[in-house]
């Protein structure tokens, strides 16, 4: 990646990350290139285990030290991978806000909902949130009785109570960004539509760019510009809709696992993180070719803002 303007974008360039094991390093994420748009909502779906979280982790400067990484991510006048944690903490504080999967694992059992927030307002250096500044935000997330709940410890509250205080909390010092980690995740379908509508107000109303973790296709549908669809460690495909513009047959698959679309399991063979030479997906698709099973494809350009990893668009 060229000519790196200092911009609120996250560039990512030529990302690899590796984690050691018993035997050798296991392969997690290879080769990834992409650029989250600043004032873009984007999202990151794929099979457990294909490597979204810990591209995520990457954005976020948050890999465990003993990851092998090459690469880079830039964003604004530094690569996330190589300055110092201080400047990390920063931006965490201040330009970042993150949307825990787990309410319950995310809270400080032992300090009320008004003194976390107090906590968040301080490490950004901006003191204390007065309770007329957070009620507006949570009332306007479907809550009531706001001091109450001000004054209450997490245990006292319901689990769809927990989840909206944390998008408050996410984007209570204005951050540039919200990274959403599995928001619906085990939800029954009334709770999964409040999600989704608490995160399109987010989005419209609190902060512009935003980037989702997650298995729930529909949802990329409603609030997402862009998304990014991995496999294996691999971007299969960048589009702005897998409904209406998913061309990888990955894409096409995971869209005809959906239960509203019957159930259609994605055929069973090995899923290989690494170097194979082989498209990595080519055990499963119907449309391999001897060159896919030979060859390597790069991520094709449909148009400029639509990439695939297949050699159908080569």
């Amino acid at each position: 990646m060229k000519d790196i303007q200092i911009t609120s974008d996250f560039c990512v360039d030529h990302l690899c990350v590796a984690f050691p094991n018993s035997m050798k390093s296991a392969n997690v994420l290879s080769d990834i290139n992409v650029v989250f748009r600043h004032g873009i909502a984007a999202a990151v779906i794929g099979e457990s285990g294909c490597g979204k979280s810990v591209l995520v982790l990457a954005l976020l400067g948050l890999l465990p030290k003993y990851a092998s990484v090459h690469g880079h991510i830039f964003y604004n006048s530094f690569d996330v991978l190589s300055v110092p944690f201080a400047i990390i903490q920063s931006n965490l504080s201040k330009h970042w806000g993150i949307i825990p999967q787990s309410p319950s694992d995310a809270l400080n059992p032992i300090r009320k909902i008004k003194k976390q927030f107090d906590d968040i307002g301080k490490n950004a250096s901006r003191g204390n949130f007065s309770v007329e500044e957070l009620c507006d935000s949570l009332t306007s997330l479907g809550l009531s009785d706001i001091e109450k709940i001000l004054q209450s410890y997490p245990h006292e509250l319901s689990g769809g109570m927990l989840q909206r205080i944390l998008f408050a909390m996410a984007v209570c010092c204005e951050p540039e960004w919200v990274f959403a980690d599995e928001p619906t995740k085990g939800l029954d379908e009334q709770s999964r539509q409040q999600v989704s509508h608490n995160l399109l107000h987010l989005k419209t109303k609190k902060t512009q760019s935003m980037i989702l973790i997650t298995h729930d296709l529909p949802l990329t549908e409603e609030i997402c510009e862009v998304v990014v669809v991995m496999y294996a460690g691999e971007i299969m495909e960048i589009t702005n809709s897998v409904y209406t513009n998913g061309l990888h047959p990955y894409t096409r698959a995971l869209i005809a696992a959906l239960p509203i679309n019957g159930f259609n399991p994605i055929p069973d063979g090995p899923v290989k993180n690494g170097s194979s030479r082989q498209c990595r997906f080519a055990p499963h698709c119907a449309y391999a070719s001897k060159q896919c099973k030979h060859s390597h494809p790069n991520l094709y350009s449909v148009d400029d803002m639509h990439k695939v990893r297949c050699f159908l668009y080569a």
